[in-house]
């Protein structure tokens, strides 16, 4: 398994003294399963764009919980992999059934994703979102404001699984049928993305994925 430590480079300054000021104000979402590299990723992008903020879909999942009706609060309490066991019953759910749980999430959580980029508009905050609810075509980046919506795949699947069961995540267990949906999920994702003409970006290689990113967004 590759090792992705965070480049000297890459990595932030934690002496309050010596942090940099932000540069950047633009907004950047980021999708993909767990295991792509998101946090990662997203944690190199406030260092390398200058930006301030970063947020994952399972924390804003986390907070909206309670308040939500329990019908509504069961189905957000899902992974992105099985929320489509809330939806339909199924013993072997196909790709787009597991898809459409996904969406179902999304769909609940768009009121937050604007709000979170109308403060970051409004107070020049520089932002990364990340999740697996940053799909092509349910998410339009442009109605939302934001600069630039990309996938991130790691195409080796088997990698891709050693990564999802990353002790990043302590008390996340994964089973191999867990993984199998996961993998169901990115490759639906992928095939979104492309419909949608947004851009892929491999993450073999942090320094690369980082790069590329920057690129997209004129950096």
């Amino acid at each position: 398994m590759t090792d992705h430590k965070i480049p000297a480079s890459l990595k932030p300054n934690h002496s309050i003294q010596h942090q940099p000021r932000p540069t950047s104000s633009m907004v950047i979402l980021i999708g993909g399963v767990p295991g792509v590299g998101k946090t990662t990723i997203g944690n190199a992008l406030l260092v390398s764009l200058g930006l301030t903020h970063h947020i994952s879909t399972g924390f804003l999942r986390a907070a909206i919980d309670h308040f939500l009706p329990e019908e509504k609060a069961k189905l957000i309490r899902r992974q992105a992999f099985n929320a489509y066991e809330e939806l339909l019953e199924s013993d072997k759910p196909d790709s787009e059934r597991i898809l459409s749980g996904c969406i179902a999430q999304t769909e609940l959580l768009k009121p937050i994703f604007k709000a979170c980029i109308a403060r970051a508009t409004r107070e020049g905050i520089g932002l990364v979102l990340e999740g697996s609810h940053f799909i092509p075509g349910v998410i339009d980046p442009q109605e939302y404001g934001a600069d630039l919506l990309c996938v991130l795949d790691v195409p080796n699947r088997e990698e891709l699984k050693a990564r999802a069961l990353s002790p990043n995540h302590l008390n996340r267990n994964l089973s191999n049928y867990d993984l199998e949906r996961l993998i169901k999920l990115q490759d639906q994702l992928l095939m979104k993305a492309r419909k949608e003409n947004h851009p892929i970006v491999i993450n073999n290689d942090l320094g690369n994925a980082v790069r590329q990113i920057q690129g997209l967004v004129g950096a």
